[in-house]
Order: structure tokens, then C-alpha cells, then sequence
């Protein structure tokens, strides 16, 4: 084979250099991320409804609990996955984000500033007992039946005592309507098999086969005793 010629490599030269001239030429273009998508309208069906129970009236946990709701903003509602929660705040512990105290229920919106909570207040519930089950079957019942959604994920977060179960509320006002021996040790608290009872209500009022996740932000709650009682419910 011949060497190709010196003025066919000489034209191949000028047209490199021209191609790389007209590219430097060109402004930068700056490619940049779509936004979210807007959150799910109230009232159209999405894939997920992802439900967090917040139960931050605790000294301890209360500015951990409003950094978890600071999180989910991070993500927030897009078209197909509404996130809501229901957060109830400690008086007189944190006092970051508007330092409120009581209940509120939240569309989480994305936002990406976790100085600020931007999430959508959709109702002020004023001090509930967030230790009681029947609060906890208000709020999954609510949720379900204003944001439909083909799945559904539950996520409970406080303090969590493994079988026994946990979340305490230290605004209840007593050790709750179960006689239970727990109750002088840890006062009023969503015992396992309140929670087995209020997610079996749930499902019965709402027609859920089952949950598709249910989720513990709380300790001890990897427990054989846990798993059995969620067993039929997720």
C-alpha cells in the first residue's frame, strides 16, 4: 500500500484545525437537570403513597424526627409518589422551624434548603396522642382515601422498645386505656398488638389486601415478635 500523498495529508490537517477553531467558536451551553415533577393532585391515583408518622413529641427526638420530614423534602411528591406525614412536635423542646407545637399534616414538597421547611400544611390537628392507636388509624385512613395510590408504605418513627412496641407520647395524659404493666414502666404507648389491631382495622375499612411496606425509624424493632405481628398485615 502507498503512502498517501503529502497534499491529501495536508488538506485532512486544515480541515482538523478548522473543525477545532469552529467548535472553540461556539458558546457553552449549560445542560441542566429537569425539575421535579409537580406533586400528585389530591384526588389523582399514583403509584406510591408513602405515609409518615411522625411522632417527634419528645425532648430527645423531636429535632431528629424534623430533620428526617427535612430529608424527605430533599426527594419530595413528584407525579407518581405522593409523600405525606402527620409530625407532632414536643412544647418547649426544639425550637427550629417556626418552633409550632402539636400536630400537623404535610404534603412533602421538594425543597432542597433543610434550614427551611416548605412542605405544604394541609391541617393543624392542635395536641393529639400520638401513642394512641386510634390517632395513628385516623391518619392512615385519611392519607389513603384523599391521595389514592395503586401502593401503599407506612413508616412510623419514635422510639421503639422491639415486642412491647414504643412510641410514647409524653402529652398523653396518663398510661393510655390498655391495663397493661408496660404502661407503669413506659406510660402510654403503641403496644404491638394496638398496632396489630389498628393496621388489621385499616386494611377492613380501607379494602387493602395488605401494605406494601411498613417501615420502623425506631430501635428494636428487628424483633421475631415484630415480624410475626406485621406478618399479615405487609
Amino acid at each position: 500500500m502507498s503512502d498517501p500523498c503529502p497534499s491529501c495529508l495536508s488538506l485532512l490537517r486544515r480541515l482538523l484545525l478548522l473543525l477545532v477553531v469552529c467548535c472553540l467558536a461556539l458558546p457553552p451551553t449549560l445542560v441542566k437537570a429537569a425539575p421535579p415533577a409537580a406533586p400528585a393532585a389530591q384526588g389523582g391515583e399514583t403509584e406510591w403513597l408513602v405515609m409518615i408518622y411522625s411522632d417527634a413529641d419528645d425532648n430527645v427526638l423531636e429535632q431528629d424526627i424534623m430533620t428526617d420530614l427535612q430529608e424527605a423534602e430533599l426527594v419530595g411528591s413528584t407525579d407518581e409518589v405522593t409523600i405525606v406525614s402527620q409530625m407532632d412536635r414536643f412544647a418547649g423542646g426544639f425550637d427550629g422551624f417556626d418552633d409550632w407545637h402539636g400536630a400537623k399534616r404535610f404534603l412533602v414538597t421538594q425543597d432542597d434548603d433543610m434550614e427551611v421547611l416548605s412542605s405544604q400544611e394541609l391541617e393543624d390537628l392542635g395536641e393529639v396522642n400520638m401513642a394512641d392507636g386510634d390517632t395513628l388509624l385516623d391518619f392512615i385512613e385519611w392519607a389513603v382515601t384523599n391521595f389514592p395510590a395503586r401502593k401503599h408504605m407506612l413508616i412510623l418513627s419514635d422510639h421503639g422498645s422491639g415486642w412491647p412496641g414504643g412510641w410514647t407520647d409524653e402529652d398523653s395524659g396518663g398510661n393510655g386505656p390498655d391495663d397493661l404493666a408496660l404502661a407503669e414502666v413506659f406510660g402510654d404507648s403503641l403496644w404491638l398488638m394496638e398496632l396489630d389491631r389498628v393496621l388489621g382495622q385499616a386494611r377492613s375499612d380501607l379494602g387493602l389486601d395488605y401494605f406494601d411496606v411498613i417501615g420502623f425509624d425506631a430501635c428494636l424493632m428487628s424483633q421475631l415478635e415484630v415480624y410475626t405481628a406485621m406478618a399479615p398485615h405487609a
